[in-house]
């Protein structure tokens, strides 16, 4: 359906005035709520206020100035965070705090344009060094003693670490997402943040607001962090508050780990609910202190421990969630996958012994006639000639014994020899019988049956058992593979969390997210399972930048612009895998024995999701339409093997098998494999029955020969295996015997390729591969017809 474009235009001179009220007027651009902004930036200059104000071993002064450094760049902002803090650093050494708040206003007027919001680290630097300046300043002033020279560098070394623990805190406050969720450095800050503005309040004069404010938001902080981080969290953020609050004199020791054992408690009995978290809090600080220390157990701090947990306890639950990020679960990831290997490794056991069973019931002892089946035959002799004979009743019934003896004698004469003739036959069968000529034809035509009969009985038989023994074999293809269950890889549990993050902060929710790599360290493989887009592109335009930046390396969508549907329709899996270093390009070049016949000859070349490379060719026996359908089926079971896999050894098996139980007549494949990882280079060269491979490598040639016999001829095989480290520039050759046999053998192509790649240099694999087969065809001279198949691959490493 083609789009309409209406546009309507209206001349203002020729509408009533009253027209003119109700015309459409233009939308302006939303802006944010203004009282949205008044509060956050209120918010930002109270913690300000309260931050300037703890002193750290009672001679430190770092924490104002590292809060400070969190806004430079942001202009009116700034200005208000500068004010409060210097309001709130008038109780401390007046000097050095006007000398503070000097240096950081030259640095926002100076350097400060210069930073972005997100540059935590220039940031945090320009917060020390003006704290390093003021500090300097001050030493001056008192006859530049080297104790105060000190206390400055340690100053703005501690500004430098807790301005750059802070800034993703403010940054996340300044941002406020719409999908707040919370990692795990975010969380740190968030609570360091917190922390900085707990310690400001225990600097407070009036005791009253002190001992009530203080422990009524260290409760709700230790609440918090439990109902998210379970145990660990809880204790941790028990110890960061009262170490904080020691550290700048507004508590004791003993405090600290009251606050340590409340956050700890409080995570045990989280899945209690928040009334029996808000219990722990309450409870455990107060019998600690009691037997501790029971000068801090005044009625109005407890009161304030008690506000604290019910507030905690009242606060709304979406509201709680949007906080604390969500609750976070304890994992064992080593259990769970172990549990599942042993669960399939059962589950493929079961397989193979059904299997096993079900091939039984298709093998069958050797048959013997029974005495039944000779009856009926005897019985069928007799219904066709003697039925409506006069001798019936002497025969049948008074010479039954001698009668059905020499039926039996000529039906098993017959067997043994053929046929039987009258002269064969007793003396008195052939005085009493009237009926001689008949009774012999009947004989031999009920013969004949029943040897059709029993040669169509015994190739049902044998197929049959044939059936059993692939059965067979599929069983103990899965025995095989249970055994082999010992998966190579590791989950990355924090990098999955991580993506999951960076998605949910786009917009995007995923339902799963998994991350895995090899044990080596290579081949990252990420999965999602998540809403479907219908079609939109994002898997490509939005997810793939995350996917990059939270692994942390290239990687590029499988089968780019195709979503593979789960379970339900409203959601599609994506799959993303790490780009490796090299490449392997490749090119075939083939022509047929006859013109106007298929060629025998057939190549493949495929690469995995885990960066490896698979170059194969096969040659089927002779030459025609018989040997491109082996050599066919040899490279399309080599690649659904290779694809759901399968160990290449193993892959050649059962290869090996299903050719030579296909067909009872002489049926064989040749079977040549190149496999490359494109991670390190390592290629593995595996030949059944193939004529050599060759790496062409600066200006020389490298061969790698095999001798084995082609798939399909014996049971039981044996796989030999060449290995070699591929370089940058390799050109690797596989090609059939049509080519080495016109060239006059594997020894002669080795130097006949030498001569003709340095003649004639190449780097494009289809070139060398058209040009390798056009010159072999000048070769031939014995006028042997056979097809001649050239596949090249080059190896290549990418650019950055």
């Amino acid at each position: 359906m083609e789009k309409t474009e209406v546009s309507l235009t209206y001349t203002p001179e020729k509408i009533p005035a009253l027209g003119k009220a109700i015309l459409p007027q233009k939308t302006p651009k939303k802006r944010a709520i203004p009282w949205k902004e008044a509060l956050f930036y209120g918010i930002f200059c109270g913690c300000g206020f309260f931050w300037s104000r703890p002193e750290v071993l009672q001679i430190l002064h770092p924490l104002g100035s590292a809060y400070l450094s969190a806004f430079f760049g942001e202009g009116a902002l700034f200005w208000g965070v500068l004010a409060a803090v210097g309001l709130g650093s008038m109780t401390q050494v007046p000097l050095k705090s006007i000398g503070v708040l000097i240096s950081a206003a030259a640095v926002q007027l100076t350097l400060g344009r210069f930073v972005r919001q997100e540059e935590a680290g220039k940031k945090a630097l320009l917060g020390a060094f003006s704290m390093a300046l003021a500090g300097v300043f001050f030493a001056i002033s008192r006859g530049g003693l080297g104790f105060y020279m000190a206390v400055a560098a340690v100053e703005s070394a501690l500004t430098l670490a807790v301005g750059y623990l802070l800034q993703k805190g403010v940054f996340l406050l300044q941002k406020r997402p719409k999908y707040p969720v919370l990692t795990r450095e975010e969380t740190v800050s968030l609570m360091l943040l917190s922390g900085g503005v707990l310690a400001g309040l225990a600097t407070l004069e009036q005791p009253l607001l002190r001992q009530s404010l203080v422990p009524a938001m260290a409760a709700f902080l230790l609440l918090l962090a439990a109902e998210r981080e379970g145990i660990g969290g809880g204790a941790a953020v028990g110890v960061f508050l009262g170490f904080l609050l020691y550290i700048c004199g507004g508590g004791e020791f003993s405090l600290l780990i009251a606050l340590s054992l409340g956050g700890m408690l409080a995570g045990c009995v989280r899945d209690l609910g928040r009334l029996a978290s808000a219990l722990a809090v309450v409870l455990t600080p107060v019998i600690f202190l009691f037997y501790i220390d029971e000068s801090v157990l005044e009625p109005i701090w407890m009161g304030g421990l008690i506000i604290g947990s019910v507030v905690f306890s009242l606060f709304p639950r979406r509201l709680l969630e949007k906080m604390a990020g969500g609750r976070r679960e304890a994992q064992h990831p080593a259990d769970r996958y172990t549990n599942i290997k042993e669960m399939t490794e059962e589950k493929l056991l079961r397989f193979s012994d059904a299997f096993a069973a079900l091939s039984k019931t298709f093998v069958q002892e050797g048959h013997q006639e029974s005495k039944e089946e000779i009856s009926k035959l005897v019985d069928a002799i007799a219904g066709r000639v003697c039925q409506d004979c006069g001798m019936v009743h002497y025969c049948w019934q008074e010479e039954l014994y001698r009668t059905y003896s020499m039926t039996f004698s000529a039906l098993s004469y017959c067997d043994s020899k053929g046929s039987i003739g009258l002269e064969q036959m007793p003396e008195h069968f052939r005085a009493t019988c009237a009926r001689t000529d008949a009774f012999m034809e009947a004989v031999h035509e009920v013969y004949e049956g029943h040897r059709r009969d029993r040669l169509w009985n015994s190739r049902l038989i044998e197929c049959r058992e044939l059936v059993g023994q692939q059965l067979l074999a599929v069983g103990d293809i899965l025995k095989t593979l249970s055994g082999q269950m010992e998966w190579k890889g590791v989950f990355l549990e924090e990098t999955a969390e991580a993506l999951e993050n960076a998605l949910r902060k786009a917009g995007i929710h995923p339902r799963k997210v998994f991350v895995t790599e090899e044990k080596n360290g290579r081949g990252r493989q990420v999965r999602l399972e998540l809403t479907a887009c219908g079609g939109k592109g994002i898997c490509r335009d939005k997810i793939l930048p995350l996917v990059q930046k939270a692994i942390g390396c290239p990687m590029v969508l499988q089968e780019e612009g195709l979503c593979h549907y789960g379970e339900r329709e409203e959601s599609c899996i994506l799959h993303f895998q790490e780009e490796p270093p090299f490449c392997l390009t490749t090119a075939t070049a083939c022509t047929a024995a006859a013109e106007g016949q298929p060629s025998g000859d057939a190549a493949a070349f495929l690469q995995t999701e885990k960066g490896q490379a698979l170059l194969a060719l096969s040659d089927g026996m002779g030459i025609g339409e018989e040997a491109a359908k082996e050599s066919r089926i040899a490279i399309e079971l080599l690649e659904q093997f290779t694809q759901a896999g399968f160990d290449r050894e193993l892959a050649v098996q059962m290869i090996n098998s299903a050719l030579l139980l296909r067909r009872g007549e002489e049926t064989y494949a040749t079977l040549d494999i190149c496999h490359v990882d494109l991670f390190s280079g390592h290629a593995e060269f595996l030949k059944q029955g193939a004529t050599a491979s060759y790496i062409s490598r600066g200006g020389r040639v490298i061969s790698l020969r095999s001798t084995t016999l082609p798939a399909g001829i014996l049971q039981q095989i044996s796989v030999e295996k060449n290995e070699m480290l591929l370089k940058d520039g390799d050109m690797i050759f596989l090609m059939t015997d049509g080519v080495t046999d016109a060239i006059g053998g594997e020894q002669k192509t080795a130097a006949w390729l030498k001569e003709k790649l340095n003649a004639c240099p190449m780097a494009n694999p289809e070139d060398a591969a058209a040009y390798i087969l056009q010159e072999a065809k000048k070769e031939r001279q014995d006028g042997r017809q056979d097809d001649m198949t050239v596949l090249a691959g080059r190896f290549w490493q990418k650019r950055a």
